[in-house]
């Protein structure tokens, strides 16, 4: 069976790159001999050579077999070092080790992405788990630790688990067909949406109908996702208001019409709060999804 060892490998990584014993020697802090020795154990170990030494003694080029091994090595100290870096982020209790987090449809995937890579950079054995929760029952999911973070709409009050901080704003844009007449209209109101069905996106659990009409209409479809939604309207279905981020695209394509609409009763856009369990035990990861998120909305305190 065999027993290598990092250094063993490490040295070899390290030989191969730089070309000759002496470079890599003076790369690892040793000495030429100490190099050529962990080499020799190395491929005594094997039972191959990893170089084919030239005549001057200076220059090793790899071995077929070398070449073959060398980027497998590579992957096996990276994982090594990946895997040192966790048990000792295990022992410090201070460093985060996994988190979960929903940012529903409030926030496009680059604006997810930018704040998973300043949480990566800052804690890189981070477990993270993205998961959507219902936007109704944002603090109920937190209150049940089913998420430790989510992304939602103010609320009025605040379960007393539940901590919030205020992290942008999202503007809304009210779509149609660009057949619908209501494009024709300079200021739509409420009342003008009665007799349209209005398209709601509800991206998880069913919920109240109070909850879910974003206007009161005769006809309502309920959807999973806020992209079906845009198509729905595409194809003349109905009427939704989304995110401006969502709908944009479509907007430019002029397959949908946003609609100049009331703002005294529509809402022309939503404030973002932060949603987090007060009993989450890392702060600095609770300051750093904050800011993180503030500097992508563009929202100043």
């Amino acid at each position: 069976m065999l027993t290598l060892s990092s250094h063993n490998l490490e040295c070899f990584i390290v030989a191969a790159e730089m070309g000759t014993f002496n470079k890599a020697a003076r790369k690892l802090g040793k000495s030429s001999s100490t190099v050529s020795r962990w080499i020799g154990e190395l491929e005594d170990e094997l039972g191959y050579l990893l170089f084919d030494r030239q005549s001057n003694g200076l220059v090793v080029v790899l071995s077929e077999k070398g070449e073959l091994l060398l980027p497998k090595a590579k992957i096996a100290i990276e994982y090594l070092q990946k895997l040192e870096s966790l048990a000792f982020s295990i022992h410090n209790d201070s460093a985060p080790l996994e988190l979960t987090i929903s940012f529903g449809e409030l926030i496009d995937g680059e604006g997810i992405a930018d704040v998973i890579s300043r949480l990566k950079a800052s804690w890189p054995n981070l477990h993270i788990s993205l998961k959507n929760t219902d936007m109704t029952h944002t603090q109920l999911a937190l209150d049940n630790k089913l998420v430790d973070f989510a992304l939602g709409i103010v609320a009025d009050s605040i379960y007393p688990s539940v901590g919030g901080a205020l992290v942008g704003e999202e503007n809304t844009a009210l779509i149609a067909h660009p057949d619908n007449p209501l494009c024709g209209e300079s200021n739509v109101q409420l009342d003008m949406l009665l007799s349209h069905t209005s398209i709601w996106s509800s991206p998880y659990e069913q919920t109240h109908k109070y909850d879910t009409a974003l206007f009161k209409s005769v006809e309502m479809i309920e959807c999973c996702d806020a992209n079906t939604v845009v198509s729905l309207v595409k194809r003349d279905l109905g009427i939704a208001l989304l995110p401006e981020y969502i709908v944009h695209p479509a907007i430019q394509s002029k397959q949908v019409v946003s609609l100049n609409f009331d703002k005294r009763e529509i809402d022309a856009s939503f404030q973002l709060m932060l949603y987090y369990r007060l009993d989450y035990p890392h702060s600095d990861v609770i300051d750093e999804i904050v800011l993180a998120l503030r500097d992508w909305f563009g929202y100043e305190k």
